[in-house]
């Protein structure tokens, strides 16, 4: 990787850079002649390795891929994670200054063999990405972890962010993380829209785990495939309350709780994707609600000897949808709502 720009086109003399092929040349390469900032748009685009091969195209492309405010990285696209841990380490430290808008991260499994110094070296990485990250101004970070190494139900939260971070983040998608009670110390004053996808929800703390209360701006909440670690160490349900003041839209596609509270008085939109022995709901406050979307992935057979749990996830969903506008069931929804209908 390259960070000599010394070969830049020169400057002309109404003090603009002279791009490769003006002065009459009929060959000249158009797409090197746009402006520094379409270049950086085009290169936006691709991820960030495709970005940085650009830099062979020309002299005009040798230092574009640094200027360019996002960062696209994911290990897939290297045979070797030491390869990818070098080149992380080259592109953060050879690219100019400038604030990141968006970074997305991304690392799977490799088939290299692990030792403890080598998990080490990755969660330090790890750290430093978000660390080079949060002190970028970026607006948007989606981290995602689907090779967690020894840890068996991925980071933790509080490990690899720390707590009380002041930043302009906007946007967060995690995927494979442990969520702890760092989540909500987290300090993320800004944060409008979060993504939970494949992450453990396990409180340190026993009684109820609150993990989004302290989110000021947030708007939008997105949680797929999560489950909640509903037990704690002394034995005992621990709940799972999803409080947002400011909750405009909120998505739950198969989050496995044994009991779980909704607090979110502004909510306009909620989608539910979910299997009947997960629908456990202890209370649903949703006054402002305008649209809901209902999914049930079971068969009614499953009922059959579940019934009186089914009835109460079911008779707790509906009366927390009591002030919907308009309902939009699945085929699956409407059979068990006739079947307990016609007992």
């Amino acid at each position: 990787m390259n960070n000599d720009c010394s070969s830049s086109p020169e400057l002309g003399k109404d003090g603009k850079r002279r791009r490769e092929g003006e002065g009459g040349d009929a060959t000249a390469d158009r797409l090197s002649n746009l402006p520094d900032f379409i270049i950086h748009h085009i290169l936006s685009f691709l991820d960030t390795k495709s970005a940085v091969q650009t830099s062979v195209l020309s002299r005009v492309w040798q230092c574009a891929w640094k200027h360019v405010p996002v960062l696209n990285v994911r290990s897939d696209s290297f045979q070797q994670y030491s390869s990818f841990d070098r080149f992380v380490e080259n592109v953060l430290s050879l690219r100019h200054p400038f604030s990141v808008r968006s970074m997305s991260y991304a690392v799977y499994e490799h088939e290299e063999e692990e030792g403890e110094d080598e998990e080490e070296k990755k969660f330090a990485q790890f750290v430093k990405v978000i660390k080079y990250a949060l002190s970028h101004d970026t607006q948007q970070l989606a981290f995602t972890l689907s090779y967690v190494g020894e840890a068996e139900y991925g980071y933790r939260f509080s490990d690899l962010f720390g707590t009380n971070l002041n930043c302009s983040l906007k946007s967060l998608e995690l995927g494979h993380v442990c969520i702890d009670s760092g989540l909500g110390s987290s300090g993320f004053q800004m944060l409008t829209t979060l993504e939970l996808v494949l992450c453990l929800l396990a409180s340190d703390q026993d009684g109820e785990f609150d993990p989004f209360s302290n989110f000021p701006c947030l708007k939008n909440l997105v949680m797929s495939h999560c489950r909640h670690l509903d037990i704690d160490m002394h034995g005992n349900e621990r709940r799972l309350k999803i409080c947002g003041p400011q909750l405009l839209s909120l998505e739950l596609e198969l989050v496995s709780s044994s009991n779980m509270e909704i607090f979110a008085p502004r909510l306009k939109f909620f989608r539910l994707e979910h299997d009947l022995e997960s629908l456990n709901f202890s209370k649903l406050t949703l006054p402002s609600l305008d649209d809901a979307v209902i999914m049930i992935n079971d068969e009614v057979e499953f009922m059959e000897g579940n019934e009186g749990s089914v009835r109460q996830g079911v008779v707790s969903l509906f009366q927390g949808l009591s002030n919907v506008t308009t309902l939009q069931l699945d085929s699956v929804t409407i059979e068990v709502s006739f079947w307990f209908i016609l007992l």
